[in-house]
């Protein structure tokens, strides 16, 4: 009768564990998961060993859901101002896509480190990336987490949502780059509470 009752809750928390990842496809849901959090890391050590300011740029569109990272060409002091600014460029460059742009940015598309954007899979969006440092909160157009010469990154998290079901919140620690998944929405301001 006991190792009956074991295998009961066992069998339980085996069931909830697999729904709480998405059911079927939750190896898919991990390797994503995984990917973007290793991503994270090395680029976080790659600012640190060359001395410079890299971003991982992350595209919300409804056509696209894609992340590369860009390295900035020298030492890059972030602007709140600017950053709003260069997004709305960038969103009336998307409506009126003949216009170009007359001032290049401090950063550019870093090659080295993805040879093309990195496409998420067929159902997975962004739903939101929150920058702390930056108090912004995006949930479309392109969001921005900075990467400092020092090591450090940019207070922030990623939500990644799976067909209008399922969401994750990505929670990337400023200090050491360390990713915690929870299987839920969260926003950083709910998390430092």
């Amino acid at each position: 009768m006991e190792v009956i009752v074991v295998l009961a809750i066992i069998g339980g928390i085996i069931s909830i564990a697999v729904s709480r990842l998405g059911g079927t496809n939750s190896q898919e849901t991990s390797k994503l998961i995984r990917k973007i959090s290793v991503d994270v890391k090395q680029i976080r050590n790659r600012a640190k060993l060359y001395g410079t300011t890299y971003r991982l740029a992350i595209k919300m569109d409804p056509e696209g859901q894609s992340y590369w990272v860009e390295k900035s060409s020298n030492v890059t002091l972030i602007d709140k101002k600017a950053l709003d600014e260069q997004r709305e460029k960038a969103k009336s460059q998307f409506r009126d896509s003949e216009e170009k742009d007359p001032s290049p940015s401090a950063f550019q598309p870093d090659t080295s480190f993805f040879k093309k954007e990195q496409i998420l899979p067929r159902g997975y969006t962004f739903k939101l990336v929150e920058s702390g440092s930056q108090d912004n909160i995006f949930a479309d157009g392109t969001a921005y987490v900075h990467f400092f010469p020092q090591g450090y990154i940019e207070p922030c998290l990623i939500q990644i949502q799976k067909k209008k079901k399922n969401i994750w919140t990505l929670v990337f620690n400023p200090i050491t780059g360390q990713a915690d998944v929870i299987a839920e929405a969260k926003t950083l301001k709910e998390l430092t509470r």
